[in-house]
Order: structure tokens, then C-alpha cells, then sequence
């Protein structure tokens, strides 16, 4: 019996008309790739995230700059420069340490005007921080 089946396949030759090999390995190819939709969604999904955060962090348009005066400005803190003493001073006080039969000389200036004055604002912090108790 086997000879039978094999003298019928000996006679058999393909037809090349019917098949197209190239056709045929192209639609296997392609019936073989995964789904490409999950990719794709998070690519969707990631690329809105930046456009929202594009928006929500673009520079606001500022107002026109225009002259604001403020109602009352802080004093300003002008630390005092004494004058420099007059020449005419300079010499009549010359005159009178000369003129004086002591030889007294005029009291000397106090060292206490050489240190600056305190700032005009001080900040402390509190002893206790809130919430630790």
C-alpha cells in the first residue's frame, strides 16, 4: 500500500501560479506582531501631561509697569556725618588755648560718639517653636 502513495507524490508538481511565496511570508510577518496599542496610549497619555503642565507653568503677562507711589515710605536710615570744623573756628579756638595761662586744654571729644548707633530695626525670634511642645 505504501507504493501507491509514494508513485502518486513522484508524479506531483507544484504549480508556481497558484502560491505567491513573497506574498504569502509578507502576510505571515505581519500576522505575527504584537499590538502596538499600548504603547502607543502612554505615549498619548505622557504627551498631555506635558502639554498641562506647559500651560499651567507658562509665564503670566504682567501688568504695565506704571509708577505705584507707596503712601508713606519707611524713613530712610541716614547715619549723621558731623561737619568738619570751620577754618575760622579752627583758629580762634588756636588762639584761646594759646591765650590761656593754665595751659587747660579744651575737653576731649567723648569716645561714646565713635560707636555707631543701634540699627533702626532689630528681629528676634521666639524662644519656643510652635507645635514641638
Amino acid at each position: 500500500m505504501p507504493e501507491p502513495i509514494i508513485e502518486r507524490l513522484s508524479r506531483f508538481t507544484p504549480d508556481g501560479a497558484a502560491l505567491d511565496r513573497d506574498a504569502l511570508l509578507f502576510n505571515a510577518g505581519r500576522a505575527s506582531v504584537r499590538s502596538n496599542r499600548g504603547w502607543m496610549l502612554t505615549v498619548a497619555v505622557l504627551a498631555a501631561c506635558q502639554l498641562l503642565t506647559l500651560t499651567l507653568l507658562w509665564p503670566r503677562s504682567t501688568p504695565p509697569a506704571g509708577r505705584h507711589e507707596i503712601e508713606s515710605p519707611a524713613p530712610r536710615y541716614v547715619e549723621a556725618h558731623p561737619a568738619p570744623p570751620d577754618a575760622a573756628e579752627m583758629a580762634s579756638l588756636n588762639r584761646r588755648l594759646l591765650a590761656s595761662k593754665d595751659g587747660d586744654l579744651p575737653p576731649s571729644a567723648s569716645s561714646v560718639d565713635l560707636l555707631p548707633s543701634d540699627p533702626p530695626l532689630n528681629a528676634f525670634v521666639s524662644p519656643t517653636l510652635d507645635g514641638l511642645d
